[in-house]
């Protein structure tokens, strides 16, 4: 059971650090503007997300089944031999390191998408308001067109 429970960690580190690498991926073509590869790297992170929350549910499981009053790892890996308790620290450490520095990666590439969406917004707004047509404007027969109809009151039964 200890064995399982150190692979799943181990599972779980190589997965925090794939994680840090696609957020840095994915910054780097947010960077670039480059939507599609953006779109690419975004579904490989949700995918591992999913897989990444499914380690964590079996790894509850296995060590609820050496101890079912446990709630969190740390409950019990003191009943682990020492070199196995060392290397479960371990890698609780490092993951948690790597999570860490991977949280503070997606913050960025929040920043840098929410930044380029208000960017493109505003750029887009500032383009419909140069289309929209001022109010003394030739049309198209050459007369004077009214950009917006002038009000006007309906009378009417149904």
């Amino acid at each position: 059971m200890i064995g399982c429970i150190l692979s799943n960690l181990r599972r779980q580190y190589g997965a925090v650090t794939l994680l840090e690498s696609l957020l840095a991926e994915e910054f780097s073509h947010l960077s670039a503007r480059n939507p599609g590869a953006v779109a690419t790297v975004e579904f490989s992170i949700q995918e591992l997300l999913r897989q990444l929350a499914v380690e964590r549910r079996s790894l509850h499981a296995l060590y609820a089944a050496v101890n079912p009053k446990a709630k969190r790892l740390a409950d019990v890996v003191d009943d682990f031999d020492p070199q196995s308790r060392e290397q479960a620290q371990a890698f609780v450490a490092a993951i948690d390191k790597v999570e860490q520095r991977g949280a503070k990666q997606a913050a960025r590439n929040y920043s840098m998408a929410l930044g380029l969406y208000d960017l493109t917004k505003s750029s887009l707004d500032n383009l419909q308001k140069l289309l929209i047509p001022k109010k003394a404007v030739y049309g198209s027969r050459g007369r004077i067109a009214s950009a917006m109809p002038a009000p006007g009151l309906i009378n009417g039964r149904l």
